[in-house]
């Protein structure tokens, strides 16, 4: 257990040094390595999202190469010449030719890698660029990094260049051979962004080429849009394409690669018998058999042995941000101090054994530094409260947030509603449309927040999503990373805030002690973020029950 981190009354902490367009509210936007890129009063942006941003900070590859696209998209060449020489030298540590390295350098055709530099993606980062070159050796690749860390176009532009002309940018069609790469993914919502990432990439023709198959629509348009466009994509989940296997409508035999995105959700019970027939037909007929891509932010090894039936000889690339060094949440600009609590923990953690950390660690990605993470501690009966207060003190424009209860989620939606919140709700019950305009309205900025379950939020990737909050606790550190992951997507800064009983504070303990994050304690007062008084912030793990929360 450790101590309580406040002093013995609330106090409020030192503002960072810079302009605010709000006053000295903390925003979610403020979190490091990128300074202040927030919105003013109408949600637009008012400053560059690289504003402070200190490229001696981090040796993170994926950092710097996100902060460099975003600087020549910006056109700010000055950023852009300081990050890509602190970029040379981080690559040059790992990269014997030490040069950094762009789309063409790793074999792309010109055409794939200007569009990919007009979408604002100038250099591949860390994961994209070891996937590629996996992927183009024909290996049977694992690709396990953060989520928001671009593991999506790591391997689709692979696949796209096996499929398009490398010369001409026209589409190869070898007689017969139908489709030749099938993405399985556990959501409607993840299949149907990666059907729009190709549409992104190929335009008219990304169209032409690729087909949704997923459960929730139109079966029978689907069937006809297969007949019609021969789509050499299909991404689809895996009880509607094991349908479309299984009637003869979708040819996989001749696929020669398979993407399973999400891998670890894949392996639930109610997928198993739809993933055994995809993957016993899928390839059949390519000489030297198929190539397999699994593809998770957290892999631990127990889900790579349960896919060793796909390919038993993987090749694991793996791209993690550096792991953070405690940070405020700000509380904002205050030092933390080292307390007695934290040094015996480090002890402990020395005087284990390294095969014990291993053990513990295996498979959870650490999250990346630019993403803070905080608590408020609250009684059960409070906690919409507590949540609603902390959406306003932190400033947050778009948020989400989670429950783990489907009962829970409407509830939630009709407390914030009733408090004159723009709330959205998204949860399995809901048909493919009405899902489609709550995030559609989600996107537009018309809700400000969604309440969301784990299954419906997998794979969502939301632009400028503030901030996300646990209204429930995560069930284990894989969990955690996967909520946390809906925002600081590509780099950008990010808030998580979880609100936890008494009870519960020792889980926020170990998630802070196995993914390497310290979680601040804090509190609202006045519509602003204050650290928490130590009656707000109880010993973590020692079972007591705290005060009833004061009003604020």
């Amino acid at each position: 257990a450790r101590t309580s981190r406040a002093s013995s009354s609330t106090r409020r902490a030192r503002p960072r040094a810079g302009p605010r367009a709000r006053g000295d509210r903390l925003r979610a936007r403020d979190a490091a390595p990128f300074g202040d890129g927030g919105t003013g009063d109408d949600g637009a942006s008012d400053a560059s999202a690289l504003d402070g941003f200190d490229v001696d900070a981090t040796e993170d590859e994926n950092i710097l190469t996100t902060a460099l696209n975003k600087a020549i998209f910006e056109e700010d060449y000055g950023l852009a010449q300081r990050v890509s020489e602190k970029l040379r030298r981080v690559q040059g540590m790992t990269d014997p030719r030490e040069q950094l390295l762009d789309w063409r350098s790793l074999g792309m055709a010109n055409w794939i890698a200007s569009r990919a530099e007009d979408l604002g993606f100038r250099y591949p980062t860390a994961i994209q660029r070891r996937a590629a070159l996996a992927m183009m050796n024909v290996n049977d690749v694992v690709i396990s990094s953060q989520t928001g860390s671009g593991k999506t176009l790591a391997y689709l532009l692979p696949v796209i260049c096996d499929i398009v002309d490398d010369e001409t940018g026209t589409v190869r069609r070898d007689a017969g051979n139908g489709v030749r790469a099938l993405v399985v993914a556990p959501s409607q919502e993840l299949a149907m962004q990666i059907v729009r990432q190709v549409e992104r990439l190929l335009g008219d023709l990304g169209r032409e080429i690729t087909q949704q198959a997923i459960g929730g629509a139109n079966a029978k348009r689907q069937e006809e849009a297969i007949r019609r466009k021969r789509p050499l994509i299909v991404v689809g989940t895996p009880g509607r394409l094991a349908e479309l296997s299984r009637t003869g409508i979708l040819q996989t035999h001749g696929v020669k690669t398979l993407v399973v995105d999400e891998a670890d959700d894949l392996l639930a019970s109610n997928f198993r018998r739809d993933m055994a027939r995809i993957s016993e037909h899928t390839g059949k007929a390519v000489p030297g058999g198929r190539q397999t891509v699994i593809v998770s932010a957290t892999l631990k090894q127990e889900t790579l042995d349960a896919y060793s039936y796909l390919a038993p000889n993987l090749t694991h690339i793996v791209a993690t941000y550096d792991k953070p060094s405690p940070t405020a949440l700000t509380t904002p600009g205050e030092d933390e101090e080292v307390e007695e609590a934290d040094v015996a923990d480090a002890r402990d953690e020395k005087s284990a054994s390294a095969a014990a950390r291993q053990e513990r660690m295996q498979g959870v990605v650490s999250l990346p530094p630019h993403i803070t993470h905080c608590s408020v501690i609250s009684e059960r009966r409070h906690k919409v409260d507590e949540l609603r207060r902390a959406i306003h003190a932190t400033d947050v424009q778009r948020a989400l947030i989670f429950c783990n209860f489907g009962r829970r989620l409407e509830e939630v939606q009709a407390k914030l509603s009733a408090r004159r919140m723009p709330v959205g709700v998204l949860h399995g019950g809901m048909d493919k449309m009405e899902r489609q305009k709550e995030l559609a309205k989600f996107r537009r900025g018309e809700f400000r927040a969604l309440v969301v379950s784990d299954l419906a939020a997998r794979g969502l990737d939301v632009d400028d999503c503030d901030a996300v909050f646990n209204l429930e606790l995560p069930t284990d550190e894989t969990h955690y990373v996967h909520r946390a992951g809906r925002t600081g997507r590509m780099g950008s800064p990010g808030v998580v805030v979880t609100i936890a009983e008494p009870q519960e504070a020792f889980v926020l303990e170990r998630f802070e002690r196995n993914l390497g994050v310290k979680i601040n304690d804090i509190a609202t007062k006045g519509g602003e973020v204050v650290r928490a008084a130590p009656e707000r912030a109880p010993r973590r793990g020692g079972g007591k029950r705290a005060p009833k929360p004061r009003s604020v």
